[in-house]
């Protein structure tokens, strides 16, 4: 599973628009007017147009001139009104194939966690086709794209990636792939699977007995009533979701009050206890992100953080080294990081009102709990992504902040014995006990969390 493809990519791919990177040789007239307000399509198209003038070769492989090269969809684009008049007031006419042709062809560089942003563009990695259920994925660092395997792929298959979240309902993916004027027709869509029937005939689920949710079983039954909602009903859950303001503000409270009606919205899904389906995972995650930067709420972002990768992203990802799954992971990291500086200082009990929350963190080894974790992300990121990929980056800098603590010798070899042979059964008891077990219980608290904090109702519990 450690498979890198470069499925014949040319000599050098183009980076358009990478944050942190800017736009390099541009024109004295984009320079002037500045990049903090110009579209990031406009800001490649500007690199593109002055790379053919200057004869780069590499663009000019990409782009095809203005004639031929990469397919750009025009008149498709022509019959999406709305786009193409956006198209038409972020470029001149003159610029409007090129526009297409980055818009059909270049992946979204978008990642709020790393504070990356911009468009990649490379003529190889454009020809990989589109799957809702894919057999491979791109990973991205700075300016660097790497096609990595997912699973397994035979001699002769067809490499396969997603261009949308795929993880979304039927009719929500169909109008994300209209940009890409085709019509899918993959298994998911073909026979409209949910998340949940996708995980269960994923040929990669033994991989995650080395993972945050080792229960494989689970994985394969997944504890669900489907008889509480239909996938219409989903579709139609989704819909309304999508059209419900967002906060207009980062107060938490305004958040707070997004969430109420989103959760409400999403009645049958809970019920269900489909926990991973759209849009009930989004609304989980939107709130946990809110409140992993509040003074008031820290705390209790940390059973939603830990419900989240158990419970909904190991259905959603499967592969235990999806740069999502390693992400969950690293984010309840950090916030044992504030839990454990609270309970040291005894700050928790004030902080946080939920006694079953509080005792839990008390009977914790939260250090080790880190160790562990971390040993996982620095082990699935190192399959999963570039060795450069600042979420790893951190994870290995953690882990080597976490080991040098004094006093915690024997843990520390327990954890690494556990990491090396996770068969091992007196480091796999350690690892159930001290991190699994704990793990567990934060997860279990956060539906009763969410419930009473969504209804109003008071967080106290016992």
């Amino acid at each position: 599973m450690r498979t890198t493809c470069n499925y014949c990519l040319p000599a050098r791919p183009l980076a358009l628009g990478a944050a942190q990177g800017g736009v390099q040789d541009v024109c004295a007239g984009a320079e002037e007017v500045g990049k903090e307000w110009v579209p990031t399509p406009v800001r490649a198209v500007v690199q593109v147009l002055m790379g053919l003038k200057g004869g780069d070769e590499g663009m000019r492989e990409a782009l095809g001139g203005w004639g031929v090269g990469l397919e750009g969809n025009v008149k498709g684009f022509e019959g999406e009104r709305q786009v193409w008049e956006d198209f038409g007031l972020q470029a001149a006419a003159a610029a409007m194939e090129v526009l297409c042709k980055i818009q059909t062809n270049a992946f979204n560089r978008l990642d709020a966690d790393t504070g990356m942003a911009g468009i990649f563009l490379d003529a190889g990695l454009a020809m990989v086709n589109h799957s809702c259920v894919p057999n491979a994925f791109i990973g991205f660092d700075k300016r660097t794209a790497v096609l990595r395997a997912e699973r397994p792929i035979q001699e002769g298959e067809e490499i396969t990636i997603s261009y949308i979240d795929n993880t979304l309902p039927k009719s929500a993916r169909q109008q994300a792939l209209k940009l890409y004027h085709f019509h899918c027709t993959c298994p998911r869509c073909k026979d409209n699977l949910d998340v949940y029937e996708v995980c269960q005939a994923s040929p990669i689920i033994p991989l995650n007995s080395f993972s945050i949710q080792p229960d494989l079983s689970k994985l394969r039954n997944p504890p669900i009533d489907r008889s509480k909602v239909t996938k219409a009903e989903i579709e139609t859950i989704y819909k309304k979701w999508q059209a419900q303001p967002n906060p207009e503000s980062d107060n938490e409270d305004e958040h707070l009050k997004v969430a109420r009606a989103r959760w409400e919205l999403c009645g049958p899904l809970v019920e269900a206890k489909m926990w991973a389906a759209e849009p009930l995972s989004t609304t989980i995650l939107q709130l946990a992100t809110c409140w992993q930067s509040s003074y008031k709420y820290v705390v209790y972002a940390l059973p939603l953080v830990c419900f989240l990768a158990t419970d909904s992203d190991p259905f959603k990802y499967v592969a235990p080294f999806a740069p999502w799954r390693i992400k969950g992971i690293v984010a309840i990291i950090k916030l044992l990081a504030v839990t454990g500086e609270l309970t040291a200082s005894g700050e928790l009990a004030t902080r946080c009102t939920h006694e079953g929350l509080v005792g839990t963190l008390a009977m914790a080894d939260q250090v080790s709990m880190c160790e562990a974790l971390l040993r996982l992300a620095v082990h699935h990121g190192s399959i999963g992504a570039a060795e450069d990929w600042d979420v790893l980056k951190q994870a290995k800098s953690m882990l080597e902040d976490v080991e040098s603590l004094p006093g915690r010798e024997q843990e520390s070899i327990m954890i690494r014995t556990w990491a090396k042979n996770p068969e091992d059964l007196e480091a796999a008891a350690f690892f159930e006990d001290q991190v699994l077990r704990p793990v567990k219980t934060l997860a279990s608290l956060a539906p009763e969390i969410l419930k009473a904090m969504l209804s109003g109702k008071s967080l106290v519990k016992k």
